[in-house]
């Protein structure tokens, strides 16, 4: 087994055995060409294996996609980590509360312009949901399924389900390897 150094610039992806003599200067190189330096060093056989490793264990779960609400809305993020849920839970929940207070005063020529709005909440709650079950390891499609059985269970059990599902997200951990899908 030898140790190697991985170096990583957006795609490409670099190992550097440092069991040899130039194992320095060749870093010290692919620095200097705008390579980042991977902070732990892989124990492998070779470097394709090196390489392997990392990207089993680094590049699945950074991916370009950042938590945003436009890669929300598509369900194309798995980055949507416990604390940022909440947040965003919270702000579009005190939203909706605000947009029901003022449908209520201004009267039945709002509704015409509130009910488009209520579905774009109910989409972007989906969808934070699908990411933040996507951020703990499972596939989003699997969501759909627990929804499901969790809107059926809730007709029986009175909403007990749903705040069930709602806590599983929230204390769930973040999964090691999150992969897209």
């Amino acid at each position: 087994m030898n140790s190697y150094q991985i170096l990583y610039k957006n795609s490409v992806v670099l190992a550097v055995d440092l069991g040899s003599s130039n194992a320095s200067e060749e870093i010290q190189s692919y620095s200097q060409q705008g390579f980042k330096i991977f902070s732990r060093i892989i124990q492998a056989a070779s470097e394709e294996k090196a390489i392997s490793i990392f990207k089993a264990e680094n590049l699945s779960s950074n991916s370009n996609e950042s938590v945003s609400v436009k890669s929300i809305f598509l369900f194309r993020t798995n980055k949507l980590q416990r604390l940022a849920y909440l947040g965003y839970s919270a702000a579009s929940i005190a939203t909706v509360i605000v947009l029901m207070m003022l449908v209520t005063s201004m009267g039945d020529s709002a509704l015409v312009v509130m009910i488009p709005l209520f579905f774009g909440f109910i989409w972007f709650g989906l969808g934070l949901s699908v990411a933040r079950w996507k951020n703990c390891g499972h596939n989003g499609w699997l969501y759909l399924l627990a929804l499901v059985v969790t809107m059926l269970l809730d007709t029986f059990m009175m909403g007990i389900a749903g705040i069930i599902l709602w806590l599983y997200l929230i204390f769930a951990p973040q999964a090691k390897s999150v992969n897209y899908s």
